[in-house]
């Protein structure tokens, strides 16, 4: 008896120490089953019959039996779980005689088997579950980013084609002038330019990049067409995400755009200043002004390419304005 409790002690440490290893471990439970029904077979030997009697399904042989019945049934998948329970069964009837233990040992093992069926079923369908929300979520998330593409590349579209058709219908620029193919190549090629370079990763959105330089190249850019501006440029070198610098450089770019065409004069002002974390850009003109509540919802130079393409990128944008006292739109982010 004490070479027997010796080995399942050494059994039980190793057993112990095995479970706590990442990984599947089918071969212990099989090692566990063939254990206890060695101690099965030897039951006899290892309890005296007196006590035998007297245990009545108790002893710590039995006890070990029942244990290795529900380890089984943990471990192993059906039906060679089971298997493994009537194997401790019959191992048990034999070393120890036919018992209500034995018999007990098969109940254990059934019931056992029962509860893993049912929490196995439940797991199943609680990974289906999760599977189709975290499949409901990947397509919400495809459809918002098709949505903002696609909200991108109207505003870009609005900033350049719709931009030009506008100033030909108008008559600010004839069929007769030598700005329109120069326009007209430049939103070609604004075109060319979504077919060719799709959506930005977000990886890529969020690496650094200079809202000094962009906003610089923005002040410097001609608009062909339009009147020239002369710009008061008042930005300190400040790194941003990828992402938030071109939705400030495109809505400033936008902002000096309406300038050149409403606002009746040739003199703006962009500054930026850090605010916490983030920033806040201002595009300043002492021009005509305008009522921002009398803007009708067709016309969406504000309300897309600047306001839309901040909210776009997390931030805000407002314009301050009113008839004779100029314009003042301010563009904030911050993470």
């Amino acid at each position: 008896m004490a070479v027997a409790v010796v080995g399942l002690l050494v059994w039980s440490g190793l057993f112990t120490v095995v479970m706590f290893r990442p990984g599947p471990h089918p071969w212990l439970s099989v090692g566990d089953t063939a254990v206890v029904v060695v101690l099965c077979l030897a039951h006899g030997r290892l309890v005296p019959a007196e006590v035998l009697e007297a245990s009545a399904g108790s002893g710590w042989i039995d006890m070990v039996a029942g244990t290795g019945v529900f380890i089984a049934q943990f471990m192993l998948r059906q039906p060679v779980a089971m298997a493994a329970a009537l194997a401790i069964a019959a191992a048990h009837a034999v070393g120890a005689g036919v018992r209500e233990a034995s018999v007990l040992l098969v109940l254990q093992g059934l019931l056992a088997a029962a509860v893993m069926v049912l929490l196995r079923h439940g797991a199943r369908r609680a990974d289906l579950a999760l599977s189709e929300q975290a499949s409901a979520r990947a397509s919400a998330r495809a459809r918002s980013a098709a949505r903002s593409d696609e909200l991108d590349q109207q505003r870009l579209l609005h900033d350049t084609v719709l931009a030009t058709l506008t100033m030909v219908g108008t008559g600010s620029i004839t069929r007769d002038s030598a700005a329109l193919p120069e326009r007209a190549a430049a939103d070609l090629a604004v075109i060319e330019d979504l077919r060719a370079h799709p959506r930005v990763a977000r990886d890529a959105a969020q690496v650094p990049a200079p809202l000094d330089v962009a906003l610089r190249t923005v002040v410097l850019t001609r608009r062909v067409g339009l009147p020239p501006l002369d710009i008061e440029f008042d930005v300190s070198p400040l790194d941003l995400p990828h992402e938030v610098v071109v939705a400030l450089s495109q809505g400033v770019a936008e902002a000096l755009t309406n300038v050149a065409r409403h606002a009746n004069t040739r003199a703006a002002r962009v500054t930026a200043r850090r605010v916490r974390q983030g920033v806040t850009v201002e595009v300043c003109d002492s021009g005509d002004g305008f009522d921002p509540a009398a803007v009708p919802s067709h016309r969406r130079g504000l309300r897309e390419s600047v306001y839309g393409r901040m909210r776009a990128v997390g931030g805000s944008a407002r314009a301050d304005s009113s008839p004779g006292a100029g314009t003042r739109v301010v563009l904030r982010w911050e993470p």
